[in-house]
C-alpha cells in the first residue's frame, strides 16, 4: 500500500489542484514509516490529517501528509524543513507540539502532538462567547504568540480553526511554522479560495483574518499576529467577522479600507475595555496595534481581574476597601479621621493627584473612591474617564450649580466641603447599599461637560492607552477622526484613540478654535492652510503638516463665517 500512495505522488505536477492532488486518501491500516493510520481527521491546503498510531511509542499522533507541490520543490522543502524546527523549538504548553518530520517511500509527512478537544471555531459558531472565555482564550493565544515571536517565529494564519480547546479550557495553537509555506491558489468558488499566496510564494494567511500589510503583500512581522488575533477577538466576542464580505477580494478592500462595526451592536454586556483592546489590535496602521503581544497579555490580564464580580470578591463581613483622592493633605487627613471609626471601611491607598488615582485604582482594585474633583494635572472627572467604572465613586467638591446635575447623575454621592461626620455617615450608608453592584452611569465624558460652565471650554484631553495615560493639551490638538464611538486624536504626528463620540468632543472645544469642517472631522483652525476644491460639494482642507481633511458644503460655510470675522 505504501509504494501504491508513493507512486500516485509521484505522477502529480506542482501546478495541480491540491483536492485532485489527495486522491485517493489514506485507510485505516496504512503505514508510513512506523505510524499507522487509525482514521482521516481532515484536509486543508497544506495537506491531509490523519489520527495515527505511533507504533514505537505507543501513543496517538496527529499524520500531516504533504502536498506533492512542496515535496518535489527542493528550495520549499529546504524552507519548511527549516520553520518546521524552529517550531519544534518551541516549548510552551499552549503551542502544538512536533514530533518529527520524514519522508517514506516518496511520501513526505509531518507528526504532532494529537490534541483532543474543540475547535474554536466551532466553540463561536454564530454567538458571543462570555467575556471571562473571551478574555481566557485570548491571553492563552497571546502568551502562546510571545513565546513564538521571542523565538523569531511569525504564524501569519492565527484563526479559530488553528485554536482548540481542551475539555480542561486550555489552548493549543496548530501550524506554527507551517503558515510561512506556499500553496496553490485553488479553483474560484472553492472553499479554499480564501486562502492564497503572493507572486514570490509566500503563504498570505486566510483572507478573513489577514491583516493590511498581508492583504498587501508586503513583508509581514509579529504585529500581523496581533491583528489576526484582534479578528479573532472580535468574533469571540460578537459571533462575526468584523470585515466579511461577500468574496475574497470585498473582504480585503474592506480590511484595508473599512471600520469594522461597533462591538456593541451585536453583544450589549461587553465592557468597554475589550472594546478598546480589540480596536487597538485591529489598527491598520501596524505601528498603532500593541507593540507585542506581552503588552497584549497586560490588558487582557487587567480585563479578567477587572471582571471578578465585586460582591464575590467580598466575603460576609469583609471591608470595603477605599481610596482616598484629594490634592489638600489637610482634606485627606479628615477623612481618615472620621473613616478610623468605620469598622467596615479599609483604606488602602491615599492619593494626591489623579495620576497617582488612576494607578492605584488600577493596582488595589477598590471597593470605594473618595474623589475630589478640583485637583491639578488630572480633575476628578478626568480620573472616572481613565477608571474602571465599576467601583463606587463619592466626590469630594467646592463645586458650584453646574456640577451637582451630573453629580446625582453618576455618583454615589457627593460631598460638599466642609462636610460633617455626620454627612460622610450618610454617604456611606448609601455606599453600603451600592457596593458589589454594577452601576448605569453616563460616559464621564458626559459628566464633564455636564459640569462645565457654559463659558468654560476643555484645557486638555486625557487619553488611556493600557497603563499609559496620555494628556494632550487642546492646542497641540492638529484634528480629530470620527471612528464610529471613539475619535481618533492627532497631536504632533502621534494618533491617539479616545472612546467618545466626534459630538461630544466639538461641544467641549472653544469653537472660535476648533471648527467641525465634516460630520467626522473637527480641525483646529490654527492649523488650516488652505482650502482646495475637490469634488462639486466637497472641498479639502489642507493642514501644515500636510494632512488632507474633507470639508463638505455646511463646513465650508463654518469655515467662511469664522475666517471672516
Amino acid at each position: 500500500m505504501r509504494t501504491g500512495i508513493a507512486l500516485f505522488y509521484g505522477c502529480r505536477s506542482g501546478g495541480d489542484n491540491i483536492e485532485e492532488m489527495m486522491e485517493p486518501a489514506l485507510r485505516a491500516g496504512d503505514n508510513i514509516a512506523h505510524y499507522r493510520i487509525v482514521s482521516r481527521l481532515g484536509q486543508g491546503g497544506m495537506g491531509e490529517v490523519y489520527l495515527a498510531t505511533d507504533t514505537r511509542l505507543n501513543r496517538s499522533v496527529a499524520l500531516k501528509v504533504l502536498p506533492v507541490g512542496v515535496a518535489r520543490d527542493p528550495g520549499r522543502m529546504n524552507r519548511f524543513e527549516v520553520e518546521a524546527k524552529a517550531a519544534s523549538a518551541l516549548n510552551h504548553p499552549s503551542v502544538t507540539q512536533i514530533h518529527e518530520i520524514g519522508e517514506d517511500q516518496g511520501v513526505h509527512f509531518l507528526v504532532m502532538e494529537f490534541i483532543e478537544g474543540e475547535p474554536l471555531d466551532r466553540r463561536i459558531g454564530e454567538r458571543p462567547l462570555p467575556v471571562q472565555e473571551i478574555a481566557g482564550i485570548g491571553l492563552q493565544i497571546a502568551d502562546a504568540l510571545d513565546a513564538a515571536h521571542a523565538k523569531g517565529i511569525v504564524h501569519r494564519d492565527i484563526k479559530p480553526a488553528n485554536i482548540m480547546l481542551t475539555p480542561r479550557g486550555h489552548v493549543k495553537v496548530l501550524d506554527f511554522g507551517l503558515a510561512k509555506m506556499t500553496e496553490v491558489r485553488p479553483a474560484t468558488g472553492s472553499e479554499a479560495e480564501t486562502r492564497f499566496v503572493s507572486g514570490a510564494g509566500a503563504l498570505l494567511g486566510t483572507v478573513e483574518y489577514m491583516s493590511p500589510e498581508q492583504a498587501l503583500g508586503r513583508p509581514v512581522d509579529t504585529r500581523t499576529d496581533i491583528f489576526s488575533l484582534g479578528v479573532v477577538l472580535y468574533q469571540m466576542a460578537t459571533g462575526r467577522l468584523p470585515f466579511a464580505g461577500s468574496s475574497p477580494s470585498e473582504t480585503i478592500a474592506r480590511i484595508l479600507e473599512a471600520q469594522p462595526d461597533a462591538m456593541a451592536r451585536f453583544n450589549y454586556e461587553l465592557p468597554e475595555e475589550l472594546d478598546r483592546i480589540v480596536r487597538k489590535c485591529l489598527e491598520k496602521d501596524r505601528e498603532r496595534r500593541y507593540p507585542s503581544a506581552r503588552d497584549l497579555m497586560v490588558d487582557l490580564q487587567g480585563l479578567l481581574r477587572a471582571r471578578e464580580p465585586a460582591a464575590a470578591t467580598r466575603a460576609a463581613g469583609s471591608k470595603i476597601r477605599t481610596v482616598i483622592v484629594d490634592d489638600e493633605e489637610l482634606a485627606r487627613q479628615i477623612l481618615r479621621e472620621y473613616l478610623r471609626h468605620e469598622e467596615d471601611i479599609e483604606i488602602v491607598a491615599e492619593c494626591g493627584n489623579g495620576f497617582a488615582a488612576v494607578k492605584a485604582v488600577a493596582e488595589h482594585r477598590p471597593d470605594l473612591l473618595l474623589l475630589d474633583v478640583q485637583m491639578p494635572k488630572l480633575d476628578g472627572f478626568e480620573v472616572l474617564e481613565l477608571i474602571d467604572r465599576e467601583v463606587a465613586v463619592v466626590f469630594l467638591t467646592a463645586f458650584d450649580q453646574y456640577a451637582t446635575k451630573a453629580f446625582d447623575a453618576a455618583a454615589v454621592d457627593y460631598l460638599l466641603k466642609p462636610f460633617s461626620a455626620e454627612r460622610l455617615q450618610t454617604s456611606l450608608e448609601r455606599v453600603r447599599r451600592r457596593v458589589g453592584e454594577k452601576p448605569s452611569m453616563p460616559a464621564a465624558v458626559e459628566l464633564k461637560s455636564a459640569a462645565r460652565a457654559p463659558d468654560q471650554y476643555a484645557q486638555r484631553i486625557v487619553v488611556k492607552d493600557g497603563s499609559r495615560v496620555h494628556v494632550i493639551p487642546v492646542e497641540r490638538l492638529d484634528y480629530a477622526e470620527a471612528q464610529d464611538d471613539y475619535v481618533s486624536l492627532h497631536s504632533e504626528k502621534k494618533n491617539y484613540l479616545k472612546q467618545q463620540t466626534i459630538s461630544s468632543l466639538e461641544a467641549s472645544l472653544d469653537p472660535a478654535r476648533f471648527v467641525r469642517v465634516h460630520r467626522s472631522y473637527v480641525v483646529n483652525l490654527e492649523r488650516l492652510a488652505k482650502i482646495e476644491p475637490y469634488t462639486k460639494d466637497v472641498r479639502l482642507a489642507l493642514l501644515a503638516d500636510g494632512s488632507q481633511i474633507p470639508v463638505s458644503r455646511a463646513g465650508y460655510a463654518r469655515l467662511k463665517e469664522l475666517l471672516e470675522e
